[in-house]
């Protein structure tokens, strides 16, 4: 029997938008399979109707863009914010694409008593993996700086508890975009950390400044103009070149069909508009559903590596939120600008690798009162909201194999995760920092120990780890799994540890890498 494609993939995010694009834009026949709907219609600003996909009500209370799955989570069922729609996250994201460290490629030299001796190294080299990267920005048209967090290799120890010039500014070619104009408070952000002897930099951002209406309320949301460089972008760009790629959208892949020698028989897949089945062969098949959803789809169908689905892991983001006695512009412009990595490997009183820092939209007042301001009128609300800063703390969490995706008989997808104590410690030393910087900006007063709740799972990775051995990953070096040659992996499940950066650069760069793999065999 005939293949019906070269390449199928199995979920059009960050890692399967792109791959798909670019192996169609090799010639190569590829069906993209996504289980939301297909791309967002040109989306009116704020104070539209309830059914906008950029009115707050809709998008972060309706959840209209988010996968409308329930999942249960540590025991109670939950509808998740997971990008649910074509481009998956990068269509709801806040694309900020901050590259790794080298040292976050060799995570031993930090954590060798917390985590196994066999992912103390990743299977790849920082220095191969670099080339992708660099590409990855170029294809998201990344603007600002830095697009790096790797200039040098100097640990805490060595710097007085900040990384020093290991993080000064360095802009790749993509830079060249002009970057978005900086806040007031922002720039006031910034002459703080300066003051404090930090090295505070613009976030490198995958927003065309042209087009981009500054929206107050950006992250979350679809962008209303495409300012905001996503997957299902690159993926509308290759069918309107005539590149062979086909999108079946609200398509759902429910099982993989073993064939014989390893190789797959096909897809199953379900239409979910009239319930129909139909199997689908490809000569390859790429996962790239999310950490979640890849993992569960390989469980649904009978795979059982030990690994499968195992070491969720998805960042411990403690937040601070600033208040200050005038405005901050938060309530009506784009905020989200800032990065600091001084504390990436830790502080002076707690030198243990943690991440970075970021500046963050206000919430909405939608928002605001389900977080306990609900007795507080709209208009107060909004006068708060204007005068607000918060910053998010990114805190490496660690691979724990009791973290995991599982599935019951019925096919329910379920989800158990707790942090660490040691997440939980470096967490509250990166808040404390947050609090000092927010108050040398100015706030008259900070509110700590705020996290996203459990149905937030932004950051998600880890649940089929790549690595040099069948025995404790699930797929190769070349994201290829051991059991099943014929597929890869190319979302944030291949990822053995979390970094201590968002993972969505590096998701876009192994595609690219996984990519040029896939469509040499095809």
């Amino acid at each position: 029997m005939d293949d019906d494609f070269d390449i199928m993939v199995i979920g059009g995010g960050a890692g399967g938008g792109t791959l798909a694009a670019n192996c169609a834009a090799a010639g190569k026949r590829v069906l993209l399979v996504e289980r939301g709907q297909g791309p967002a219609v040109e989306m009116r600003v704020a104070g539209t109707a309830r059914g906008s996909f950029h009115d707050e009500a809709a998008t972060l209370i309706d959840r209209g863009p988010y996968d409308d799955r329930r999942i249960e989570v540590n025991g109670t069922a939950a509808r998740l914010y997971m990008g649910g729609i074509l481009g998956g996250g990068t269509s709801v994201y806040g694309a900020a694409l901050l590259r790794p460290a080298p040292a976050d490629f060799t995570p031993g030299r930090y954590y060798a008593d917390r985590i196994p001796p066999e992912i103390r190294d990743w299977p790849i080299s920082f220095s191969s993996f670099e080339p992708f990267l660099e590409a990855a920005e170029r294809l998201y048209h990344v603007a600002d700086g830095p697009c790096t967090t790797s200039a040098g290799t100097a640990d805490a120890t060595s710097t007085g508890g900040h990384t020093g010039d290991m993080f000064a500014p360095a802009m790749p070619a993509a830079a060249a975009c002009q970057g978005l104009p900086l806040a007031l408070i922002n720039q006031r952000l910034m002459q703080a950390a300066r003051t404090a002897g930090l090295s505070p930099y613009r976030l490198p951002l995958a927003i065309d400044a042209a087009r981009c209406l500054r929206c107050d309320s950006c992250a979350g949301f679809v962008c209303p103009t495409g300012a905001r460089r996503s997957s299902a972008q690159l993926v509308q760009e290759t069918i309107s070149r005539g590149h062979p790629l086909t999108l079946r959208v609200n398509c759902e892949a429910v099982r993989l069909e073993r064939g014989h020698r390893g190789r797959l028989a096909g897809v199953w897949l379900r239409n979910r508009i009239d319930g129909s089945l139909d199997r689908i062969r490809a000569r390859r098949y790429v996962l790239a559903a999310g950490a979640i959803g890849s993992a569960a789809l390989l469980l649904q169908s009978g795979f059982d590596h030990p690994q499968a689905g195992r070491n969720y892991m998805m960042h411990y983001s403690p937040l601070v939120v600033g208040v200050f006695a005038g405005t901050t512009e938060a309530g009506r412009t784009f905020v989200k600008q800032v990065g600091c990595s001084d504390y990436y490997y830790g502080t002076r009183e707690l030198p243990e690798k943690m991440g970075i820092i970021q500046s963050l939209p206000a919430p909405g007042p939608l928002m605001m009162a389900r977080s306990g301001l609900k007795l507080i009128p709209v208009w107060m609300l909004n006068i708060l909201r204007s005068r607000l800063l918060p910053l998010l703390g990114i805190v490496e969490d660690l691979p724990d194999p009791e973290n995991r995706v599982s599935v019951t008989a019925s096919g329910a997808i379920q989800l158990r995760h707790q942090f660490s104590d040691y997440d939980r410690i470096r967490g509250r030393e990166m808040a404390r920092q947050m609090s000092r910087l927010l108050r040398q900006t100015g706030a008259i007063h900070c509110v700590t120990g705020l996290f996203p709740t459990q149905e937030h799972v932004a950051h998600q990775c880890g649940t089929l780890r790549f690595g040099t051995s069948r025995t404790y990953a699930c797929a190769d070096p070349e994201c290829r799994l051991f059991d099943l040659p014929d597929v890869f992996v190319a979302d944030g499940s291949f990822m053995p540890t979390s970094l201590g950066v968002g993972p969505s650069l590096t998701i876009i760069g192994n595609a690219l890498r996984v990519a040029g793999i896939v469509a040499s065999e095809t």
